[in-house]
């Protein structure tokens, strides 16, 4: 016959939620790596596809918009550039209501730079470029008025 202590027990008790906690652990980091393959999946068939021009698709550009800016709503447009002066593919841009109403739009890039935001309410918006490196621009209080366009140029 074994005596077992309270100390052991309490020891045990410990042991056994430090076993639990690092279950926890590794299920989390097994979920953290699955997101992140999945962000980089994403990232890259965007990239691959954004590089690919597809036959009679158009979304406008900054020289030729489109009707949908006669509609009340209003839109942003522009090009990514990087040194070189060349698109930077792969460019996600997003616009995010800046008056609380927690709306946002996001946009790849076209193979040739352009992007377009487009039926955005009137408003304050914030502009953010993420890069395909991981880098990121942000341009805040960029007013957007009704049926009108406004154009940025993003250099990285």
């Amino acid at each position: 016959m074994q005596l077992i202590t309270n100390k052991h027990k309490i020891y045990g008790d410990l042991y056994q939620e430090q076993l639990k906690v690092r279950g926890n652990i590794k299920v989390q980091k097994k979920i953290i790596s699955i997101v992140i393959a999945t962000i980089t999946i994403f990232i890259t068939l965007a990239y691959i596809l954004g590089s690919v021009p597809l036959p009679n698709v158009s979304m406008g550009s900054i020289f030729d918009p489109l009707p949908v800016y006669k509609n009340g709503f209003g839109a942003i447009n522009g090009y990514v550039i990087g040194s070189p002066q060349n698109p930077i593919l792969g460019t996600i841009i997003v616009a995010a209501d800046q008056r609380g109403h927690f709306q946002t739009v996001s946009v790849g890039l076209e193979h040739d730079g352009k992007y377009v935001l487009q039926d955005l309410k009137p408003g304050k918006y914030m502009i953010i470029a993420f890069f395909p490196d991981g880098e990121y621009r942000v341009i805040n209080n960029i007013p957007v008025e009704s049926s009108s366009v406004q154009t940025l140029i993003f250099k990285y």
